[in-house]
C-alpha cells in the first residue's frame, strides 16, 4: 500500500487555510444573526407600537364620549369641536392598526374591535346629532347601552394586546437562543481557528527552523568542499608543477653552453610552470584562506589587508590589539569572507583612500567584533533597499549567530561591523 505523505509547506498551507474557511464561517453566522436581530428587533419595535396604538384608540374613544357627554350637557359648540376632532383621531388610530396587525389571530380581533368601535362612535353621533337638532330631553331618549360595548371593546382590545405580549415574550426567547447559538459558534470557531493558525504557525516555525539548519550544513559543506579542493590542488597540482619546474630547471642547466635555442625554451617552460604554480597557489588561497588553527582567522585577515595594499593602490591596514583566537573554522571563514566582501565593496563603491581592518574582544559584553571602516564617501542617508553584498554578509553573519551593522563613519566613510557572542563559537 502506498503511503501518502503531506509536505510541511503543504501542511502549513492547508491548516491556514482551514483557519481562513473558518473565519469566513464565523463571519457568515454572524452575519446571518445580526440580519435575525434586526428583523427580530423590528417585529418588536412593532409590537410596541401596536400596543401604543391600541391604548391610544381606547383612549381616544373614551376621549370622543367624555366630549359628547359635555356637549349634550351643555350644548357648548366647544365640546362639539373637541369631538369631532377625537372622532379623526380615533379614524386615524384603527388605520394604523390595520397596518400594523399581521397575524390572523389578531386581524380576527382587529375587526371585531372596528365594528365595536364603529357601533359605540355610531350611537355617540345620534346622540350628538339629536341634542344638535331636537335638544336636550330628546338626547337624553336616544342615549343607547354605551358601558356594555366599551366593556366589551376593552376585553377585544385585552385579547390583542394579550398577543402582542405572547409575541414579544416569543421574540425575547428566539433572540436569547440566537444570542447563545451566535455567541457559542463564534467563541468555538473562533478557538478551532487560533487553534489552526497556531499549529500552522509552529509547522511554519519547525519549517523555517529546519531550512535554516540546512541552509547552514549546505554553507558549511561549500566550505569544508572549498578547503578540500584547495588542499587537494596545494598537495597534489602544486606539488607535481613543483616536481616539473625542477626538471625542467635540471633540463635548462644540462643545456647551458650547448644548445642556445634550446635552452631558452626551457628556460620559458620553467617560468610557464612558476606561473603555474603561484596561479593554483593564489586559487588554493582563495578556497582555502583561513588555516585550521585558533590564529588562523588573525593571519588571513593580516594577509587579505596585504594583498589589498599591494594591489589595490590604497592603504590598508589590520588592527587586533590583543590576540582572538577562534577554533570553530566555519565561524573564522564566514568573518573572513565577511570582511572580504566588505572590503571589495570599499574598492568598488567608495572611492576610499584607506581601508582599516581591525578584530577586537568586548569582555564587558563577552562578544568578538570585526570592523571593517574606510574614508569612503559613505552610504546614503536613504538607501532604497539593501544590496546583494550587504545581504550575503548578513546571512553570513546569520548563520554563525552574529549580527550585522552598517554606518556612517566619523567624519565621514563607512563602518560594517560583524559583532559575534563568543557562545556562538562552541
Amino acid at each position: 500500500m502506498t503511503q501518502i505523505t503531506i509536505s510541511p509547506g503543504r501542511k502549513i498551507a492547508i491548516g491556514f487555510s482551514l483557519a481562513i474557511l473558518v473565519l469566513a464561517g464565523i463571519g457568515l453566522v454572524s452575519y446571518r444573526s445580526t440580519v435575525q436581530f434586526a428583523e427580530s428587533a423590528e417585529n418588536v419595535a412593532r409590537t410596541l407600537k401596536t400596543i401604543s396604538v391600541l391604548r391610544d384608540t381606547l383612549a381616544d374613544i373614551v376621549s370622543a364620549e367624555s366630549e359628547a357627554r359635555g356637549y349634550v350637557i351643555t350644548g357648548s359648540e366647544r365640546y362639539l369641536s373637541l369631538y369631532r376632532s377625537t372622532i379623526s383621531l380615533v379614524e386615524e388610530d384603527l388605520k394604523n392598526l390595520r397596518a400594523l396587525v399581521r397575524s390572523p389571530q389578531g386581524r380576527k380581533y382587529l375587526t371585531d374591535l372596528e365594528r365595536l368601535a364603529r357601533e359605540r362612535l355610531g350611537r355617540l353621533k345620534i346622540t350628538v346629532e339629536t341634542r344638535r337638532l331636537e335638544g336636550f330631553e330628546a338626547a337624553l331618549g336616544v342615549t343607547g347601552p354605551g358601558k356594555e360595548v366599551m366593556d366589551e371593546l376593552r376585553q377585544v382590545a385585552a385579547k390583542i394586546e394579550n398577543l402582542q405580549q405572547q409575541f414579544l415574550a416569543e421574540r425575547e426567547h428566539y433572540a436569547n437562543t440566537l444570542a447563545r447559538r451566535t455567541g457559542l459558534a463564534v467563541i468555538l470557531g473562533g478557538l478551532f481557528a487560533v487553534l489552526l493558525a497556531a499549529t500552522s504557525t509552529a509547522f511554519l516555525y519547525v519549517d523555517i527552523a529546519h531550512r535554516e539548519r540546512l541552509e547552514k550544513e549546505v554553507l558549511d559543506i561549500s566550505e569544508r568542499e572549498q578547503r578540500r579542493i584547495g588542499q587537494d590542488l596545494h598537495d597534489g597540482v602544486c606539488q607535481q608543477l613543483t616536481g616539473i619546474s625542477l626538471f625542467s630547471r635540471s633540463l635548462q642547466h644540462k643545456l647551458t653552453g650547448r644548445l642556445a635555442e634550446e635552452e631558452k625554451e626551457a628556460a620559458q617552460i620553467t617560468r610557464l610552470i612558476n606561473d603555474s604554480i603561484e596561479q593554483v597557489r593564489q586559487v588554493t588561497r582563495g578556497l582555502h584562506p583561513v588555516i585550521d588553527e585558533p590564529a588562523g582567522l588573525m593571519m588571513a585577515l593580516r594577509e587579505l589587508a596585504d594583498i589589498v595594499r599591494k594591489t589595490g593602490r590604497l592603504s590598508c591596514d589590520f588592527d587586533c590589539a590583543r590576540p582572538v583566537p577562534i577554533a570553530n573554522q566555519v565561524a573564522a571563514t564566514n568573518l573572513y569572507r565577511i570582511a572580504q566582501e566588505a572590503v571589495q565593496n570599499a574598492l568598488r563603491h567608495s572611492g576610499a583612500k584607506a581601508v582599516k581592518l581591525a578584530l577586537e574582544p568586548d569582555d564587558n559584553s563577552n562578544n568578538i567584533t570585526l570592523t571593517v571602516s574606510d574614508d569612503g564617501c559613505g552610504i546614503p542617508e536613504l538607501r532604497p533597499r539593501k544590496g546583494l553584498g550587504l545581504e550575503i554578509m548578513d546571512y553570513r553573519a546569520r548563520t554563525i549567530g552574529g549580527r550585522i551593522e552598517v554606518r556612517r563613519g566619523d567624519p565621514c566613510g563607512t563602518v560594517v561591523a560583524c559583532v559575534l557572542p563568543r557562545s556562538s563559537l562552541d
